[in-house]
C-alpha cells in the first residue's frame, strides 16, 4: 500500500516545488511592478526615488527622541534636497504591498527598509508606523514597537479615530504594550497637567522632589511653576525646625511675583522674628494667614501692602495678649490687622487683648468688610477667682465690625456684659443687619450676677432679625436655667416677645441652654414660613421639691404648639427625665417623648442626651423611639458600648444610622466659617 501512496506524494511534493517556485517568480515580477509603480508617481520627479539613509528611528526612540522629527526633519543627504514628502495614495499603496511582498519572499530586511521608507514617505499618516511597529513586535522589542505606535497616534492627533482604520490599528496595536511600557516622567507633561499634579503634593513634599534630579529642580522652580510654592503650610511636626531667613528667601524667589498667597505656621514651630517678618513682607498678595502660636513674635506694623488678605487666624498663650501693650512683640496684631483692613473677611484669634474689655469701640481695630468673626480666650489658669473676672462688652464690636455675618464668641470667654441697653433698643435695626450666624460656646465658670448678664446678653443678641442660624451653650452646672420668657424684661416696656421675631431663623442649637415654651412661642413665625429646619429642647430640672418626672413631663406639654411641624427635619432632646414603668404601656410616661417626636412628618435626624437614666433604661426608650418615627440619622453619648453596639444592630435592620459621638454645628462643624445655604 505504501508503494502505492509514494508516487502520489513524490507528485504532490513536486507539484509543491514547482507552485513555490512559481510563487517566487511570481512575488519577484511582483516587486519589479510595484517599483515601477512607485517610480512613476509625480514625486519621483521621472528619476528613480532613492531611501534616505541618515534616519535611524530606533536609535532616536531608544534615546527618549522623537520618531515623528526624525522622519519629518532629519536629512543630511541629498534625497532630502531632491524629494518631497509623499501621501499619494497609489503611491503608498505600492509600498505597502511591495512590504508584505518581501514578507513572503522571507527578506525581513528588506521589509522593514520599505517600512522606514513609508514613514520617511508620509510622516503624517499612520500607515508607516504601524508597519514599522509590527516589525518591531516581531524582533521582540516591545519598547521600540510601543514608542513607534505612541508616534504615529500623536502624529494624528487631530484626526477622527472613526474616519482612519489604520489609526484605529494603531491603538488596538498599542493596547497589550501600554500597561508596561506607558511610563513617563511627569514632567514632560503639558503645563497644565503637571501643576495638577504636583499641586497635589503638601508643600513639605516639594523639596523632595527637587532632589530627584538637576532637571527636576530646575523645572519646578521656574517661573513657570511658582504656584506649587504659594500655599506655605509648613510641617506640623515638633521635631522640624522652622525654615531660616535665606531658605525663606530662596521660597519666596520661587513663588514669584507676589510670594506666598497662603501661610500656615503650626505651634511648636519655632519661627524667627526676621524670618516670619521677611515671609510676610515678601507676600504682599498674602490671601490667608494662619498662626498658631504667636507668642513673642510681632506682625509688620510699618508697611500697608497687604491689599488681597482675606483670612487671619491667630493663636497666644494664656496671658500674652492679654497683659501685651500694642506695638511690643507677642502683643494683639492692632496694626497689622488695621493695615489689612480694606480686604479682611475673616478674622480668628484666641487671647482677647484688655483694651476690648473697657466698652470702647476706638479700642478695637475698625474693620468695615469683616463678614466672620470667632474670637475666644484661653482658660484661666485660676477658675475658682470667679468673681475677679471682667465681662467681655459685644455691643462695641458692632461699630468696629459693622458688616459681620457670623460671629463665634467663645470658648472659655469671661462672661458678656450687656450695656448699653439703649443702644440696643434705639439701634436694634441697624446693629449688624447682615449677621445670620451666631454661636456661643461655653464660658468660664462665674458668679450667678455674671451669668444673668451673660443670659441677657444673648436674648439681646438674638433679637436681630437677620439671624438664620444660632447655637447657645452655656457652663453647665446642672440647673440650666430656662431663658426667654414672658417675664424677660430685656428694655424697660419691652419684653422678649415683642422684641425678638425670629422670622428668618433656620437652625437653633443647644444642649445646655433651656428656653421656656412660652418664650420659644416666638418661633411661630419661622415655623409658619417652613423655614426653621431644626430645634434643640433642653429640659429643666425643676424644684426639689418635685417628683421624678414632674418637670419634663409639664415642659414637653408646654411644647404641644410645636407638634406636628412639616418643616422640622432634625431635633435635639436633652437631659429629660420621664418617669420608666416597666409594663411598658403604650399610655405610660415611656411614650411620652417617643410619641412627641412621631408628630414631626419630615423629622429624619435626632440629636439625644440624657444623663438621668439607667443604662437599659434608655435603651428601651431609643428602641420606642426607632418603632414609632421615620428617622434617618441619629447622634447619642453618654451611652455604654456594648449598649450602643446592641442598638445599632437594630437601628441598622432599621435603615437608620447610629452616631455616638457630639453632632457636628449646624451639620458642618469643625468647619468655620458655616457655609451658608442660599
Amino acid at each position: 500500500m505504501s508503494s502505492s501512496l509514494a508516487p502520489t506524494t513524490f507528485h504532490l511534493v513536486e507539484s509543491g516545488r514547482q507552485a513555490h517556485e512559481d510563487g517566487i517568480k511570481e512575488h519577484e515580477q511582483a516587486v519589479k511592478f510595484f517599483t515601477r509603480a512607485m517610480n512613476s508617481c509625480p514625486c519621483a520627479r521621472g528619476v528613480e526615488r532613492r531611501k534616505c539613509t541618515c534616519k535611524n528611528y530606533e536609535r532616536v526612540a531608544a534615546q527618549g527622541g522623537s520618531v515623528f522629527r526624525e522622519a519629518m526633519y532629519t536629512c543630511h543627504c541629498d534625497v532630502g534636497r531632491t524629494f518631497s514628502n509623499c501621501d499619494n495614495v497609489y503611491h503608498i499603496q505600492a509600498l505597502d504591498l511591495l512590504i508584505s511582498t518581501f514578507e513572503a519572499l522571507g527578506k525581513l530586511d528588506q521589509a522593514i527598509n520599505n517600512a522606514e521608507w513609508m514613514l520617511e514617505l508620509a510622516p503624517r499618516l499612520p500607515d508607516g508606523y504601524l508597519r514599522l511597529g509590527n516589525f518591531a513586535r516581531l524582533q521582540k522589542k516591545d519598547e521600540y514597537a510601543w514608542k513607534v505606535y505612541t508616534a504615529g497616534i500623536e502624529a494624528n492627533e487631530e484626526i477622527a479615530l472613526d474616519s482612519s482604520p489604520k489609526l484605529q490599528q494603531l491603538y488596538v496595536a498599542r493596547q497589550p504594550l501600554n500597561q508596561r511600557l506607558f511610563r513617563q516622567d511627569p514632567l514632560c507633561l503639558p503645563a497644565e497637567i503637571v501643576r495638577q499634579i504636583f499641586l497635589l503634593l503638601d508643600f513639605t513634599e516639594l523639596p523632595v522632589c527637587l532632589r530627584v534630579c538637576k532637571k527636576w529642580a530646575r523645572i519646578l522652580t521656574s517661573p513657570l511653576h511658582g504656584i506649587f510654592w504659594r500655599n506655605m503650610i509648613f510641617p506640623d511636626m515638633s521635631t522640624r525646625r522652622a525654615p531660616s531667613v535665606d531658605e525663606i528667601k530662596r521660597i519666596l524667589s520661587w513663588a514669584g511675583d507676589g510670594g506666598a498667597r497662603k501661610i500656615k505656621i503650626p505651634m511648636d514651630l519655632a519661627f524667627s522674628q526676621a524670618a516670619l517678618t521677611m515671609l510676610l513682607k515678601g507676600s504682599p498678595k498674602l490671601e490667608h494667614l494662619e498662626i498658631l502660636d504667636l507668642t513673642g513674635l510681632s506682625l509688620p506694623s510699618d508697611v500697608k501692602i497687604w491689599n488681597r488678605l482675606r483670612h487671619v487666624s491667630i493663636d497666644s498663650d494664656s496671658e500674652s495678649f492679654y497683659d501685651t501693650e500694642v506695638g511690643l512683640p507677642g502683643a494683639f496684631p492692632q496694626t497689622f490687622l488695621t493695615n489689612a483692613a480694606s480686604s479682611l473677611e475673616h478674622l480668628e484669634f484666641t487671647g482677647v487683648p484688655h483694651q476690648w474689655f473697657n466698652g470702647l469701640a476706638s479700642t478695637i481695630p475698625s474693620l468695615p468688610n469683616l463678614k466672620t468673626l470667632r474670637i475666644g480666650d484661653n482658660p484661666q489658669e485660676e477658675p475658682d477667682q470667679v468673681d475677679e473676672v471682667i465681662p467681655f462688652p459685644v455691643f462695641p464690636l458692632s461699630t468696629a465690625f459693622p458688616k459681620l455675618e457670623q460671629l463665634c464668641i467663645g470658648p472659655d470667654l469671661p462672661c458678656l456684659d450687656p450695656g448699653p441697653l439703649l443702644a440696643w433698643q434705639y439701634m436694634r435695626d441697624t446693629i449688624w443687619p447682615n449677621l445670620k450666624v451666631l454661636v456661643f460656646e461655653p464660658c468660664v465658670p462665674t458668679s450667678d450676677t455674671y451669668a444673668e448678664q451673660t443670659r441677657l446678653t444673648l436674648r439681646l443678641m438674638m433679637g436681630l432679625k437677620s439671624l438664620q442660624y444660632i447655637s447657645l451653650e452655656s457652663e453647665d452646672k446642672g440647673d440650666r436655667p430656662c431663658i426667654f420668657s414672658d417675664s424677660d424684661d430685656l428694655i424697660p416696656g419691652r419684653g422678649f416677645a415683642q422684641y425678638s421675631e425670629f422670622q428668618n431663623l433656620r437652625v437653633f442649637e443647644s444642649r445646655t441652654v433651656c428656653i421656656s415654651p412660652e418664650g420659644a412661642k416666638t418661633l411661630l413665625s419661622a415655623i409658619e414660613s417652613k423655614h426653621l429646619t431644626s430645634y434643640s429642647i433642653v429640659f429643666p430640672d425643676g424644684p426639689f421639691e418635685w417628683a421624678i418626672g414632674d418637670a419634663s413631663i409639664l415642659h414637653l406639654k408646654n411644647y404641644d404648639w410645636l407638634r406636628g411641624a412639616p418643616s422640622i427635619h432634625t431635633l435635639g432632646v436633652f437631659e429629660f427625665r420621664f418617669r420608666y414603668h416597666s409594663s411598658g404601656s403604650q399610655n405610660s410616661e415611656n411614650m411620652l417623648l417617643p410619641q412627641f417626636l412621631a408628630t414631626f412628618p419630615n423629622l429624619r435626624t435626632l440629636k439625644i442626651r440624657s444623663r438621668h437614666y439607667f443604662d437599659d433604661e434608655f435603651a428601651r426608650l431609643m428602641l420606642s423611639i426607632l418603632t414609632v418615627t421615620h428617622l434617618k440619622t441619629i447622634y447619642m453619648t453618654l451611652i455604654p458600648e456594648g449598649k450602643f453596639f446592641w442598638l445599632n444592630h437594630v437601628a441598622q435592620a432599621r435603615g437608620v444610622q447610629f452616631f455616638h459621638e457630639t453632632p457636628p454645628l449646624f451639620g458642618y462643624a469643625p468647619q468655620w466659617p458655616i457655609p451658608l445655604k442660599s
